[in-house]
């Protein structure tokens, strides 16, 4: 059930455009049993894509080709795959009345090359039913089955999962039995995270654990393929369970969900809300709250108080404080959390200062030196950390820190981030 992926752009090889659309793709193959061996990233170049396409026939079960479907001179898939296959251009009456009807539903005229250029399809193509001009079609060559998709992220995404996947459990069957989980993790390295999930990952037969470094975190993929869909479920089951008691409270979220996404889940059960002061972040703690689709429930507010007049008159932080310890200190972390919680009358506040370089640094703090303070209806708690890296480095890791802790507090209510502290 192995197949080929074939992405066509000149924009992919030159790296104007990330080839997003692959990976999809792959993923969502190999969750439906399929499994992709090769992804190829050509230029808009006829015989490049007529060599291409003549190799991955010969080797693969099926293929999925995206890209150069569309209406400009630079698309030129349909001719390629016409000569490649020997199969001539053919005007599809389907797509030509889709034209029209855009046409004049919108008042509309589109020139003969436009609408050629999107009609013409190799002989034997079965449109996809697409949403959109970029009309994606299936055509079987030798008994393989060729999936030609717009390039167009949005188009691509629902071709494969409405269209493509259910052909081929119609072509070909379905694939082996896969049941895959995804674990995101901060606070453990790579290694630190393979060295102990070694005895799960050779403790189950078709287990195959990847790690994926996505920083902040680190990603551990979970996949096991098996023949009997009841046990390969069972085995999934009974080793995500081993691997949720081994790394604990370092797993911060699971598959689709993130930490924001989390946290925010954890402080609607409790009815509560958050609201956060920074300063070396400039509001990255706030946006990745507000990346959260109806986190108005539990995020009240942001402020980005950079220097201490900010500091001073939106938080209250003491002058005195500022003057005696410095911006960036655990005294004036610990004014700016409470600070925040008191204006906006929230039951949690969290404030981020320090220094992310890259340059500010002394030999008493250096760059990468912040500190991060959690203020809750109990008490206010400052941390010293230490982050090394570059400057937007520093940023990410303080504002994914910051989250995690308030995360740990809500499930257990310690005030210990997760992070280890410079001291």
């Amino acid at each position: 059930m192995h197949g080929e992926i074939i992405a066509i752009g000149d924009e992919l090889v030159a790296g104007r455009t990330v080839n997003t659309t692959s990976s999809f793709t792959a993923r969502k193959l190999f969750d439906a049993g399929y499994s992709i061996r090769r992804i190829t990233v050509i230029g808009d170049d006829i015989p490049l894509i007529v060599e291409c396409l003549g190799r991955a026939i010969s080797r693969s079960k099926f293929l999925i080709i995206t890209g150069g479907l569309g209406p400009t001179t630079d698309d030129i898939t349909n001719e390629a795959v016409s000569r490649a296959l020997g199969r001539p251009l053919e005007e599809n009456r389907q797509i030509l009345e889709k034209i029209r009807e855009c046409e004049a539903r919108h008042g509309v005229t589109y020139d003969h090359t436009f609408k050629q250029k999107l009609s013409m399809l190799p002989a034997g193509a079965e449109v996809l039913n697409p949403d959109g001009y970029a009309a994606g079609y299936m055509l079987q060559q030798e008994g393989i089955p060729l999936f030609f998709l717009p390039g167009v992220p949005e188009q691509l995404e629902k071709h494969v999962v409405n269209q493509v996947i259910p052909r081929l459990v119609r072509l070909l069957g379905t694939g082996r039995s896969v049941m895959h989980k995804t674990f995101k993790t901060f606070g453990l390295s790579e290694i630190e995270i393979n060295a102990r999930l070694a005895r799960v990952e050779s403790g189950y037969p078709g287990l195959a654990i990847g790690y994926y470094p996505n920083f902040p975190e680190v990603h551990v993929s979970v996949t096991i393929k098996g023949g009997d869909s009841a046990l390969t479920r069972d085995a999934c089951k009974s080793a995500c369970s081993e691997i949720r008691a081994i790394l604990g409270m370092n797993i911060i979220a699971e598959d689709d969900e993130s930490i924001e996404s989390v946290t925010g889940r954890l402080l609607v059960r409790r009815r509560a809300m958050v609201s956060v002061a920074e300063s070396c972040t400039g509001g990255l703690l706030g946006q990745r709250f507000t990346s959260v689709p109806g986190s108005s429930a539990w995020f009240e507010r942001g402020v980005a108080t950079y220097t201490n007049r900010a500091k001073e008159e939106m938080l209250g932080v003491r002058s005195a404080t500022l003057a005696q310890y410095g911006a960036v200190s655990r005294q004036t972390a610990e004014e700016m959390a409470i600070g925040i919680r008191r204006i906006s009358g929230t039951g949690y506040g969290l404030s981020i200062t320090g220094i992310a370089g890259p340059s500010g640094g002394t030999d008493e703090k250096p760059v990468g030196t912040v500190y991060i303070a959690l203020s809750t209806p109990e008490k206010t708690v400052p941390h010293h950390f230490y982050f090394p890296g570059s400057r937007e480095k520093v940023r990410e890791l303080a504002a994914e820190t910051a989250i995690d802790w308030l995360r740990r507090h809500l499930l257990d209510g310690s005030y210990v981030p997760g992070y280890r502290p410079a001291g």
